[in-house]
């Protein structure tokens, strides 16, 4: 209250509608402020001063903009962003071609809620997991380096040990995937999905 028309957040305001709003052929509607003398039929410009100049705007510059999105209306094939997250609100589906920011995440997200109980339960086992592992080479990591400084001269003793436990870590970490994997086919996981997930090939998860 009270700003000056420069000091103003311009609002734009973003509809999508699963129903029918009224008579139109188009999926994608945008409006905005204008105002027509009623006598002169003149445009109004809004005056603002900005840096000691005098500045004209129009009011749609200024004022709320409107776009309205008729989900039901786009019947066309997804070829711009805005058509391929149009098509995801109508479909719920989301192509393996779609790029439009947000939507690779979406997919993920998805397939994530598509799965069963069993298979959601093992893919969240697998991602613990791996956070698990990665703490503990993290941790690895530091104390390492502190055994490093402690022995000075002894670096050749410290650096087999780090070789020994680093070897031993990527053994752990490399089962650990595996009992991960063959949770997940055992609860009835598709193979591919599997596979995207853990990184096995299809012939290593049907080996498991």
């Amino acid at each position: 209250m009270g700003k000056s028309y420069q000091e103003v957040k311009k609002v734009i305001s973003i509809s999508i509608l699963y129903f029918d709003i009224g008579k139109g052929s188009d999926y994608l509607y945008h409006g905005f402020s204008k105002f027509v003398g009623v006598h002169t039929n003149d445009e109004l410009q809004v005056t603002s001063k900005q840096r000691n100049a005098i500045i004209r705007k129009s009011p749609k510059d200024i004022f709320p903009e409107y776009y309205l999105i008729r989900v039901n209306e786009f019947n066309s094939v997804a070829r711009t962003p805005l058509e391929e997250w149009i098509s995801y609100l109508k479909t719920g589906d989301i192509s393996q071609k779609a790029s439009a920011p947000g939507l690779p995440e979406a997919r993920e997200r998805l397939r994530y809620y598509n799965m069963q109980p069993a298979e959601r339960r093992a893919y969240d086992e697998h991602l613990n997991a791996i956070m698990i592992q990665n703490d503990v080479l993290d941790t690895a990591k530091i104390e390492g380096r502190a055994e490093g400084r402690a022995e000075g001269l002894q670096e050749g003793r410290a650096e087999g040990r780090a070789e020994g436990r680093a070897e031993g870590r990527a053994e752990g970490l490399q089962e650990g995937k595996k009992e991960m994997a063959r949770k997940m086919k055992n609860a009835g996981m598709d193979v591919e999905s599997i596979a995207a997930i853990s990184g096995f090939t299809v012939d290593e998860i049907n080996a498991l």
